[in-house]
Order: C-alpha cells, then structure tokens, then sequence
C-alpha cells in the first residue's frame, strides 16, 4: 500500500505542477531562486568580464538543457505507453490467429460425426445382426443380412474418410496457425532486449540525477560564498551532467523507435 502524501506536500506539488510547463512538471529541475539570483548576480560582479559572461550562458544553457531533458522524458513516457499498448494488442492477436478459421472447422467435424452417426448405429446393429444370422446358420438369412453390412460398409467407409479429411485440414489449420504464431512470437520477443537497454540507459540517467543534484547544491553553496571560480567549475559540470542524460535519452528515443518498428511489422503481418 502506498503512503499517502502529507495535505501541504500535496498541495505544493499541484502548485508546482500548475506552474511549471507540463514537459517538465515530472523532472527536477534546478533554477535560481530570488535569494540565490542576488548571489549569482553578485558572484558575477565580481568576476572579470569573460568569466562572468561564461557563468551567464552556463546557467542559461543549463537551464534550457532541463527543459530539453524535460520535454524528452514525456515523449519517452509517451512511447513507452504505446508500445507497450501495442505490443500487449498484438500478442492478443497472435493468440487469436486463425481461430475463425479453426472453429469452424473443428465444427464441421462434430457437425460430420453426428450427422453420420445414424450411418454408424446401422452399421453395428447390422453387423450384430449378421453374427446373430450366422449362429443360426441360415444361409438365405445370412446372404441378405451379409448384402446389408456390405452396402452399409461402404457409406460408412466414405464417411469415416470424409471425416478423417476434416480432421487432417483441421491439423494442417492448426500447425500452420501455430507456427505463425510461434514465428511472430520471436519477433516481440525481440523487445526484450531493447527494453534491457532502455533499463540500462534509465539507470544511467538515475545516477546521473543524483550527481546533478549534489553539483547544484554545491553550486548554491559557491554562490552563497561569491566564489565564483568553484561556481564556474560547478555550472560546467552541470551542463556537462545535463549532456550526458540528455545522449541517454536520445538512447532510450531510438531503442523505442525499434520497439515500435517491431510492433509495426507484426501488425503488417498479422495484416
């Protein structure tokens, strides 16, 4: 079970959601507050011009980074929801293969059999009635009811072969349905491995967060101090963060793209 979020976390985290732009609502992303923007401005009075030039288009390309990282992250989340629908659509499918087909004639089976049943029941008693007729040894009797059996044996003959026809269509309908199945069954399985490397790449990404949120609150910390070479040093390195997670998503963007070229082409298959 789930723990509940405390009434003032919650609400602070629909004000959030409010005001930050829905691409990035879902990210963390680091900006100056009014207090650490004085500070910043301050650090940056006291650096040579350069420098201070380099620490605003540092911050301002990371920020713009987040909000790069946070527009990937919904179209991640988006293709990640439809792929996944689709995989889960197309293996219903798979499963369904043919079944119109195989239903039908595994009716036609049971619609044979009892429909010739009557036929079998003649011929039984017939041929307990000619066993009957030879114990007796009556050969006039035995003739006639030996005509009976034989004309008898015939339809039955035929009927058993146009059913024992049904059940090997019905065979061949099966195997070929199973082995279509089987056959697009390994290509979704292919999936799995993109979805290893999309794992993968999110644990990157994970440990990549962790690192951007120690770097900026040791940014906020040189900031508060106007030191503004370690501020340098940390805005490089949070752009530097910002890059890397930035590659890992491009990553996870064309491992879904395999995914969904792989659902596409079963879909084609299946027709």
């Amino acid at each position: 079970m789930k723990t509940r979020l405390p009434a003032v976390a919650l609400l602070l985290t629909l004000i959030l959601s409010a005001l930050l732009p829905t691409a990035i609502a879902d990210a963390a992303v680091n900006v100056l507050s009014a207090t650490a923007q004085k500070q910043f401005d301050k650090t940056k009075a006291g650096m040579a011009s350069a420098d201070a030039s380099k620490l605003q288009a540092l911050y301002q390309s990371f920020v713009q980074q987040q909000n790069t990282i946070g527009y990937q992250d919904t179209r991640m989340k988006a293709a990640a929801a439809t792929n996944d629908s689709k995989e889960s659509e197309l293996r219903q499918k798979i499963r369904l293969i043919d079944k119109a087909k195989l239903d039908a004639l595994d009716k036609k089976i049971t619609q044979l059999k009892s429909y010739y049943q009557p036929l079998f029941n003649r011929y039984e008693a017939a041929q307990a009635e000619l066993r009957t007729a030879r114990k007796f040894g009556i050969k006039e009797l035995t003739a006639a009811v030996q005509l009976k059996v034989d004309l008898l044996e015939i339809s039955v003959r035929s009927a058993k072969e146009e059913i024992r026809s049904a059940q090997s269509g019905l065979s061949t309908a099966k195997t070929a349905a199973n082995d279509k199945m089987k056959r697009l069954r390994a290509q979704l399985d292919a999936i799995t491995d993109e979805e290893r490397k999309v794992s993968i790449a999110k644990t990157a990404i994970s440990q990549l967060n962790k690192q951007k949120s120690s770097e900026w609150s040791d940014l906020l910390y040189a900031l508060r101090s106007y030191d503004g070479n370690t501020s340098l040093r940390s805005l490089t390195t949070l752009s530097s963060v910002a890059k890397q997670i930035i590659d890992q998503q491009t990553k996870i963007d064309g491992y879904e793209r395999k995914i969904a070229d792989i659902n596409k082409s079963v879909a084609i298959q299946l027709g």
